[in-house]
């Protein structure tokens, strides 16, 4: 597994996912976008959830066009998890 940073130019749903399991490389704890993975004989690495994370979400303000930017980080299972399997 590797952790990524990942930066969208749009909101579509789902985007990361699908983007990633088409490359060959379906997000740690994915259920839904791993069919052609298994199908190609790749193995997943068992999680307690889907190991995607927006740590940064900015956008303008609707009204006044501020910049605004909010930032996490990571949830406490994630980050154990990471620790976990770190080589």
């Amino acid at each position: 597994a590797t952790v990524c940073d990942v930066r969208l130019e749009t909101g579509k749903t789902h985007q990361i996912r699908i983007h990633l399991a088409e490359a060959g490389h379906p997000l740690v704890g994915e259920t839904v976008y791993i069919r052609d993975f298994e199908a190609a004989g790749g193995a997943l690495l068992p999680a307690p959830r889907l190991m995607l994370h927006a740590a940064t979400l900015g956008f303008a303000h609707p009204i006044t066009g501020e910049p605004l930017r909010f930032e996490r980080p990571p949830p406490a299972e994630m980050s154990a998890w990471l620790a976990a399997h770190r080589t």
